[in-house]
């Protein structure tokens, strides 16, 4: 038999506690609850992937995921890893109404090449920057909280991300917040589609009025309502973003095309890793800025996204902060990641350089 043959498969749960509720304008996390995956070559050799499950934004659920996963990935078994292509279009094929499974599956066979080849995710993809760093969130929550949050990371982090979209007054009183304390760093807006245009060309430009323009605004209306983001777009002199309204290649084709947007979000659990590629080389074409983004993660997933946009190269902005949230994570980093917020990732020696604990 063929070393590159796969040869056995495993599904397991991947979960943590978070140090904070991480709330948005949609929903809160409370802990991390995702899947895994172990696939292993005759060879010997394994790749490991996640699935991120966000049920309160994709309406995918765990049991779903896992189900699923365990369905493919005993059709995956025989399968020889050298053509890895061909798998990958396989798992598409199975699994694209189930993005969370798809992506867990490609980054699987994704890893397993780099270990076979003894390269890391980041030399895949083109080695294009050794480092990149990540922002940090400002969760929906009260003045003082965020006032204290600050505190702790200030010092450690120069982008931050806010989430808006629930209160108007206490969103602009939180923004003061973040601005008095870092009034050097760049400022994401994140609204997660809580906003009519109408009120959110209101909030931004009262924003504005009181002194604070953020760098970026990311997803400020509803998933599907791409004039509203191209009304905002030709209205406010700032970076509109399309996170959730870029769920596929089709999505940011039209929103380019149609000059909805000037940013993009890539999120490998939206896309996966073979259509986030072309939306890649799609925006950078067209001069789009891109961001980075992630669902609630841990390190595997987090460093395979920071592999793939350090790798590529051209991202404006990086959000990969999800890790700094988990309290006694099941994918350490160790040294790879810094607390302030760097991605080491030309220190990685094969694929994402993560091996979860919990195989």
């Amino acid at each position: 038999m063929k070393d590159s043959i796969i040869t056995k498969t495993e599904v397991k749960k991947l979960n943590a506690e978070l140090f904070m509720p991480f709330t948005i304008s949609s929903g809160s996390h409370k802990s991390l609850a995702n899947a895994a995956v172990k696939i292993q070559t005759a060879g010997g050799v394994c790749g490991y992937g996640e699935a991120p499950v966000a049920t309160h934004i994709t309406g995918e659920t765990v049991e779903q995921t896992e189900a699923n996963l365990k369905a493919v990935c005993r059709d995956m078994e025989g399968l020889d890893a050298a053509d890895y292509l061909k798998i990958l279009h396989f798992i598409e094929d199975r699994l694209d109404n189930n993005r969370a499974a798809m992506t867990c599956l490609e980054l699987a066979v994704l890893d397993l090449v780099c270990r076979m080849q003894k390269i890391s995710l980041w030399q895949y993809y083109g080695a294009a920057e050794r480092e990149v760093r990540t922002d940090i969130t400002v969760v929906i929550g009260s003045e003082d909280k965020a006032r204290g949050f600050m505190k702790k990371t200030v010092s450690r982090f120069k982008d931050f991300k806010i989430k808006v979209g629930v209160d108007f007054d206490e969103d602009i009183k939180r923004l003061k917040v973040v601005r008095e304390a870092a009034p050097g760093a760049r400022l994401i807006v994140d609204a997660n589609c809580a906003y009519s245009p109408e009120d959110a060309e209101k909030f931004f430009n009262e924003l504005m009025r009181q002194g604070i323009k953020p760098d970026i605004v990311e997803q400020p209306v509803k998933k599907n309502d791409f004039e509203g983001l191209k009304y905002l777009t030709e209205k406010l002199p700032l970076i509109i973003c399309a996170d959730e309204s870029a769920y596929s290649l089709n999505d940011v084709f039209e929103l380019i095309r149609r000059k909805c947007v000037k940013g993009i979000n890539i999120k490998l659990t939206k896309l996966g890793f073979l259509r986030a590629r072309e939306v890649w080389a799609l925006a950078r074409s067209s001069g789009i800025k891109l961001m980075m983004g992630e669902m609630m993660e841990s390190e595997l997933s987090s460093f395979a996204a920071a592999e793939m946009a350090g790798g590529l190269g051209g991202f404006d902005f990086i959000d990969l902060d999800t890790p700094f949230f988990l309290k006694d994570s099941p994918c350490p980093a160790g040294n790879l990641l810094s607390d302030t917020g760097i991605y080491h990732i030309a220190d990685v020696r094969e694929g994402t350089g993560i091996i979860p604990g919990i195989f």
